[in-house]
C-alpha cells in the first residue's frame, strides 16, 4: 500500500488560526487585488506566533526570499528603496476614485466578453485599455527590459460554497533602467491580437519576490489571477473581477511599472509567450525541457501543509502549488519524486514562509525516480502560510513531486524508507 494512501484521512492537527480559514482568504484578495498583508486584510488573523515571526523578518521582504536575489544589472529590490506612500509625489497610480466608464462590449473570442476601452484604476495615469491592439502596447521606461524566464504556475484554493480562485506566476527577469521598480510585475493577456486581461494591481504592496517556478538566480515572479480585470463588476471602491479567462489559446507578457527619476510611472513589456488554459489550469509549452516519466502522482498524506506538482510530459507543462493546511507545532519533513534522464542531477526545494519569503528550509533530491526525503525545523508556530519553491529545474525532467508533511503520518512511516 502507498504510504500516502494509508495515512490521507488521519489527523495531524493543523490549525485553520481563529477558524479564519486565513488562506482562502488570503488567495481571494490577492486575487482581488487586495493587500492581503494590510492591517485590515486577512494577514490579520495570524496567530501571535506567526505574527512574531513575520515581525522578525519582515525587514527582508524586499530581499526576495532572504537569498539576496539581484535582478540581473544590479537592480536593488530592498525595502530601503521604496519611496513612503504618503508622500505626495509619489503618490501610487489608483488612489484616487476612478471616473465611471461606459462599458462597451467587445467579444474577444466565443467565451469571453471584455469591456472595450475599460481602464483599471491603477493604470488611469497610463494608456493601457482593455481591448487594445497588442501592437500598441509598448515599453516606455527608458533602459528597462523584461523577459519571461520559467513555466506558468497555478495556486488554487477553495473558498468554501462552491468558490474558487487561482493566482498565477511567472518568473521573469528584469534589467534595470532609469528609476526603481516598486511593485511585482504582472501579466497581461491578450488574444487574436487583442488585450483581455491587463493583470493584478501592481501598486497594492510592494511585494517582489522570487518565483515558485524558477530558472536560476536573478527571476523575480510576475503576479497574474485566473480572472480578467477587462470585465469588471460594479463601480468605484465596489468594483469587482470574477470572470473567468475561459479555455483556449493565448498570448502573456510579464509588464513591469518603473517609476522615472522624475516621479512619473513607465511601462517594460516583454515579448510574448504561448499559455494555453485547459480544464487543469494554464500551461506553457514543454518544448524540449520534459520528458518521459513513470512517477504516479500520489494521493496527500493527513496534515499536510503544502504540495507542489509539475508534470513535463505532454506538450504542456502543469505546475501547480496546493495548500491545504498551515504550520503547526507538528514535526514536519519534505517528501518528493523527480524523475529525469541524468539519475545524477537534483531538484532543489526551498520550504519558505508566506507573504515575506523568508527560507526556512532548504534541501533537494535524486531526479532519479525514487521518493526520498529528510525532517525539516521550521520553527513557525501554528498558523503560518507555507509555499513549496522550485529554484531551477533541470532539463529532461518529466514529473516532479514535493510534498510538505509530517514527519510521522500514521501507521508511523518515517522519510526516506
Amino acid at each position: 500500500m502507498n504510504r500516502h494512501d494509508e495515512s490521507r484521512d488521519h489527523d495531524h492537527g493543523w490549525a485553520d488560526p481563529g477558524g479564519t480559514d486565513l488562506l482562502a482568504q488570503t488567495l481571494g484578495a490577492m486575487a482581488g487585488g487586495v493587500d492581503p498583508a494590510s492591517p485590515t486584510g486577512p494577514a490579520a488573523a495570524l496567530t501571535t506566533m506567526s505574527r512574531r515571526v513575520r515581525l522578525r523578518r519582515g525587514a527582508k521582504l524586499g530581499g526576495l526570499g532572504g537569498g539576496a536575489l539581484a535582478v540581473a544589472g544590479a537592480l536593488v529590490l530592498g525595502a530601503a528603496q521604496l519611496v513612503p506612500l504618503d508622500q505626495p509625489e509619489t503618490l501610487l497610480p489608483g488612489a484616487t476614485a476612478p471616473s465611471p466608464v461606459e462599458p462597451s462590449p467587445s467579444s474577444s473570442g466565443p467565451d469571453l466578453q471584455i469591456q472595450d476601452g475599460y481602464q483599471p484604476s491603477w493604470l488611469e495615469w497610463s494608456d493601457l485599455t482593455c481591448g487594445m491592439q497588442v501592437a500598441d502596447l509598448e515599453s516606455t521606461a527608458p533602459g528597462w527590459s523584461v523577459e519571461v524566464a520559467g513555466d506558468i504556475y497555478d495556486r488554487p484554493a477553495d473558498l468554501g460554497g462552491g468558490e474558487s480562485v487561482t493566482v498565477r506566476g511567472l518568473a521573469a527577469t528584469v534589467q534595470q533602467g532609469d528609476g526603481v521598480l516598486q511593485g511585482a510585475p504582472v501579466l497581461v493577456w491578450s488574444q487574436g491580437g487583442v488585450v483581455v486581461d491587463l493583470g493584478d494591481d501592481a501598486f497594492e504592496g510592494s511585494d517582489l519576490r522570487a518565483p515558485l517556478v524558477g530558472s536560476g538566480a536573478d527571476v523575480i515572479e510576475a503576479k497574474g489571477g485566473a480572472s480578467t480585470t477587462c470585465a469588471p463588476s460594479g463601480t468605484g471602491e465596489s468594483t469587482s473581477f470574477k470572470t473567468p479567462l475561459p479555455e483556449g489559446d493565448y498570448e502573456v507578457r510579464v509588464v513591469a511599472f518603473p517609476q522615472a527619476a522624475s516621479g512619473g510611472w513607465t511601462t517594460a513589456v516583454s515579448e510574448p509567450v504561448p499559455v494555453r488554459i485547459d480544464s487543469d489550469g494554464a500551461h506553457s509549452p514543454t518544448r524540449a525541457r520534459g520528458g518521459e516519466s513513470a512517477i504516479e502522482f500520489p494521493e496527500p498524506v493527513g496534515g499536510q501543509v503544502a504540495r507542489f506538482e509539475l508534470d513535463r510530459t505532454t506538450d504542456w507543462v502543469t505546475a501547480e502549488l496546493t495548500q491545504p493546511g498551515y504550520s503547526s507545532d507538528t514535526p514536519m519533513r519534505v517528501m518528493g519524486q523527480c524523475e529525469g534522464p541524468d539519475p545524477e542531477a537534483t531538484l532543489p526545494i526551498e520550504v519558505v514562509l508566506w507573504p515575506m519569503g523568508e527560507v526556512l528550509a532548504s534541501t533537494q533530491i535524486s531526479c532519479d525516480g525514487a521518493e526520498a526525503g529528510s525532517e525539516v525545523d521550521l520553527q513557525t508556530g501554528e498558523g503560518a502560510i507555507i509555499d513549496i519553491r522550485l529554484p531551477s529545474i533541470p532539463d529532461g525532467v518529466g514529473r516532479a513531486w514535493v510534498s510538505l508533511e509530517p514527519a510521522t503520518p500514521q501507521g508511523g512511516d518515517t522519510a526516506g524508507e
